[in-house]
């Protein structure tokens, strides 16, 4: 059951137009879920083997699974599991977060592949067609400016993005302007125990 609940109302809004939508950070499936029932076609791409296995044991018939890690490069890295796979990240130390986490340790190192968005849009277009993408949902525990930055198809330009911010609001807010977007909407966690510096964005491309 999906957590972010204050997020469907803008999946909802983004689904207007119908067509392809990404899950980046897609863990076990819950926010994928309500995407499917959004969108005709969705790829879900999660680089946590644990929360790869309930992602593609839990996905509709409309959605492509896809192991791996985006960022700004295609090639391998290591992926830092935690405790909780809601918090693996590729970075070295966990991102800030609600005030209320626990210690995010490292756990275990395990390789992972890298895909950008410019490639994954290439694979999805070989299960669903030449489909345009329309909506994008980033959560990766603060690598989203690197996914941002493998965004370089004149397609990304016309996406609605849906990003989760871990003290990297700077980073992305460059990527999106790289993108042509100069209207972001900012909408705080609403747990009062979470950290200033950790928030969503919702950004739609001009007229």
């Amino acid at each position: 059951m999906i957590e972010e609940t204050w997020l469907i109302p803008y999946i909802e809004k983004a689904s207007a137009d119908g067509g392809l939508a990404f899950d980046i950070g897609a863990n076990v499936g819950d926010v994928t879920a309500v995407i499917a029932e959004h969108f005709p076609a969705v790829l879900a791409v999660e680089p946590d083997p644990r929360a790869f296995k309930d992602l593609v044991a839990s996905t509709a018939a409309n959605v492509l699974c896809t192991h791996g890690a985006a960022a700004s490069r295609n090639g391998a890295t290591d992926l830092l599991l935690r405790p909780n796979s809601v918090q693996s990240s590729l970075l070295e130390e966990h991102p800030i977060g609600a005030g209320d986490q626990t210690e995010a340790p490292v756990i275990e190192r395990v390789g992972v592949n890298t895909y950008t968005l410019d490639f994954l849009l290439f694979v999805a277009r070989q299960r669903f067609g030449d489909m345009a993408p329309t909506f994008v949902k980033v959560d990766v525990e603060g690598f989203e400016g690197e996914v941002l930055a493998g965004a370089t198809d004149q397609a990304f330009r016309r996406v609605r993005w849906l990003i989760e911010i871990h003290d990297r609001e700077r980073e992305v807010g460059l990527e999106l302007e790289r993108l042509g977007y100069d209207e972001i909407e900012i909408i705080p966690h609403p747990f009062e125990s979470a950290h200033p510096k950790h928030f969503w964005v919702y950004a739609e491309p001009g007229e």
